[in-house]
């Protein structure tokens, strides 16, 4: 099964999901970094210190040792506050938008849970997790 993305409209709704296991590290893992390279998605975590090697050839590829160090070749690009928003219309994440022209990727969100509006919304950098339990990342909507 393959990593999904959940977006939540809100901070309330998230504590209300997640409700029993919103202290279990888990559940709720912080996102370090996320990188994009080509059409690839590199997410980064802190959830163990053994030395593995990640699945480069999907396109969601997790490291799960805190650092891309091993395996990066200069052609990442990571992915900073304002350049993350999610298409409520077409219902995907979009990576480094840009106006007139496609995202350098865009990838499709598993389950929204919020209120179904056709416009873009920024995602909130500060609250991106990964649910290492059911294989999700999570991300929070920037509501202004």
């Amino acid at each position: 099964m393959a990593t999904s993305i959940h977006i939540f409209d809100n901070i309330d709704i998230f504590n209300k999901i997640y409700g029993t296991f919103i202290d279990d590290i888990e559940y709720k893992m912080p996102l370090l970094d996320l990188y994009v390279k080509g059409n690839k998605l590199w997410i980064v975590t802190n959830s163990n210190d053994m030395k593995e090697q990640p699945r480069l050839n999907t396109s969601l590829v997790h490291f799960r040792q805190g650092s891309i160090k091993d395996w990066e070749e200069g052609d990442e690009k990571l992915v900073t506050h304002g350049k993350l928003k999610f298409n409520s219309k077409t219902n995907q994440i979009e990576f480094f938008p840009r106006k007139l022209r496609k995202p350098l990727l865009s990838l499709r969100v598993g389950r929204y849970f919020g209120d179904d509006h056709d416009k873009k919304y920024d995602i909130d950098y500060d609250n991106r997790f990964y649910d290492f339990k059911n294989d999700r990342m999570i991300f929070i909507l920037e509501k202004k």
